[in-house]
């Protein structure tokens, strides 16, 4: 049911709700689920890079940032910003070699994700991403991907997460209902667009690993 909470007396419950009813879909978002990165990091290379002090993304950085990661500007368009704004000179080649080092690959959630692949669960993602974001992450790890049934990336898909067109895209295009499907993303404002649309929703931060894995052991 949408907007139910994962907890140590619900965990049982729904995973066997969800046996019973079949589950179809699994969907895993991939920044801070399948692979760790932090955004601080990433103003730390620009300082290191540029010889200028560390600053935040501004709104307006923000902004070009949600546009690259919704298929609206290229990412030679997003490093010609960054190489304006921040006072770089990369090519595309360095904003994906910049992302192969900060991303880690989440032993939890990866695991969690080959786990579900190799039941023979459906199984895609659901990614706020850039292409570079998947060049690096395959840079890093080929074939991290392999066996997925299918990938949805924003940045081929024009929306974002947590607006609500993409999770309605999403049943639509998989043609199930929201509660045929189980979504894991670590952000709050995610899971509770997901549990609007009625997709059943599990918010992966450390202190709820245990919750997940309990959920996912009882469906795949």
């Amino acid at each position: 049911m949408p907007g139910t909470h994962s907890g140590k007396n619900g965990v049982a419950d729904q995973g066997a709700l969800w046996n019973r009813g079949g589950m179809k879909t699994i969907l895993f978002d991939i920044g801070n689920v399948l692979v760790d990165f932090q955004f601080e990091r990433l103003y730390e290379v620009h300082a290191a890079h540029s010889g200028r002090p560390i600053v935040p993304f501004s709104g307006q950085d923000l902004d070009m940032r949600d546009k690259v990661e919704k298929g609206l500007i290229s990412d030679a368009e997003w490093v010609e910003y960054l190489n304006d704004s921040k006072g770089l000179s990369w090519a595309e080649a360095d904003l994906v070699n910049v992302w192969a080092d900060l991303f880690t690959r989440n032993e939890v959630g990866f695991r969690l994700f080959r786990t579900a692949i190799e039941s023979g669960a459906a199984v895609y993602t659901l990614s706020n991403i850039a292409k570079h974001h998947m060049d690096a992450i395959e840079k890093n790890w080929p074939g991290f991907f392999d066996g997925a049934t299918g990938l949805f990336l924003s940045y081929q898909m024009g929306v974002r997460k947590p607006h609500p067109d993409i999770y309605r895209h999403v049943l639509q295009e998989l043609g199930v209902s929201g509660e045929d499907c189980l979504f894991v993303d670590d952000l709050p404002e995610n899971i509770h667009a997901a549990r609007e649309a009625g997709i059943r929703a599990e918010q992966f931060i450390p202190e709820n690993y245990a919750a997940v894995e309990s959920i996912m052991a009882e469906i795949v």
